[in-house]
């Protein structure tokens, strides 16, 4: 039994070429497990040998479009590779999941039309049958969980908790995730500003992924620093909650230029004494931290 955690995409809803908008991976026994899905996801899923249709649940922290815009793509991607021979994707995330869901995949959603030529057009179902699809073609209907603050999913060996945290509510509710298996614990932050409700969730685990939105100290307008958190307010919680590791990320432009991660790093270094990690696509982050080995 092994725990993976792969960084899909660190960035923001700044477009960068070299980094893809939230989205974390997670595999371990059967199942693999996506935390969040923003612009870009799909792809890099498939740049880390995970295609879409492997996967078994997807965890939504929130509703902004730079965690959830691959939403769609993903099930669409996922039920037609699929042709019918896998289950259907559990999928988990803040009200109003259902509605997003429906509105896109419904007969009336976005994606009605499509699926609509999809499954009654015949060179639609002549494809689905090579690829080993049986007729009548069935529409995709990913089994869709609201959960809330202190919401748990108890599922074959590991388990699930929920935190809502400080980011834009009222308009948007927006939940950190907690995960808890025999080879260790991850949480995933979100996006949120400094919340004893995240130091809380946190407690002890191996990793935490913390939102690095800004420069602490340079960003001082409240309306920012009121939704979203630095650098020194992720070593803080990290300290507090006593992880193993801090995982920075939601990587600003701001946060890029030569030397800018170096400082950063370096005064986050001076709060949280375990390993931090400087986030960037496609990294395989440890869930035990590694102890290095003295150069020979």
């Amino acid at each position: 039994m092994s725990l993976k955690l792969t960084l899909l995409g660190t960035g923001t809803p700044t477009p960068l070429t070299h980094r893809a908008g939230s989205g974390y991976l997670v595999t371990f026994d059967e199942e693999v497990l996506l935390f969040d899905c923003g612009p870009g996801i799909a792809r890099r899923l498939l740049e880390a040998g995970t295609p879409p249709e492997a996967l078994t649940r997807l965890f939504l922290t929130h509703l902004h479009y730079d965690h959830s815009v691959d939403y769609a793509c993903i099930v669409l991607t996922r039920w037609d590779q699929g042709a019918g021979k896998i289950p259907e994707l559990h999928v988990y995330g803040p009200a109003p999941l259902k509605r997003m869901t429906e509105r896109l995949l419904g007969c009336d959603g976005a994606f009605g039309p499509d699926l609509e030529a999809r499954t009654r057009h015949p060179g639609s179902e002549f494809v689905y049958e090579r690829r080993g699809g049986i007729l009548p073609r069935k529409r995709p209907e990913p089994v869709v969980t609201e959960v809330a603050d202190g919401s748990s999913i108890q599922a074959g060996n590991w388990r699930l908790e929920t935190a809502e945290v400080l980011h834009v509510q009222p308009q948007l509710t927006c939940l950190a995730y907690r995960l808890d298996t025999p080879c260790g614990t991850i949480v995933f932050g979100g996006d949120t500003a400094p919340t004893s409700r995240l130091t809380d969730l946190a407690r002890g685990a191996d990793v935490l992924v913390h939102m690095c939105h800004l420069i602490n100290d340079v960003e001082l307008d409240p309306r920012i620093i009121g939704c979203c958190s630095g650098h020194l307010d992720a070593a803080r919680t990290a300290r507090e909650a006593g992880v193993g590791t801090l995982v920075l990320t939601h990587v600003t432009e701001q946060l890029e230029p030569p030397g800018v991660r170096e400082r950063l790093v370096a005064e986050a270094a001076r709060i949280f004494e375990g390993q931090i990690v400087f986030a960037e696509d496609l990294t395989d982050v440890p869930v035990i931290p590694i102890d290095p080995e003295p150069i020979r």
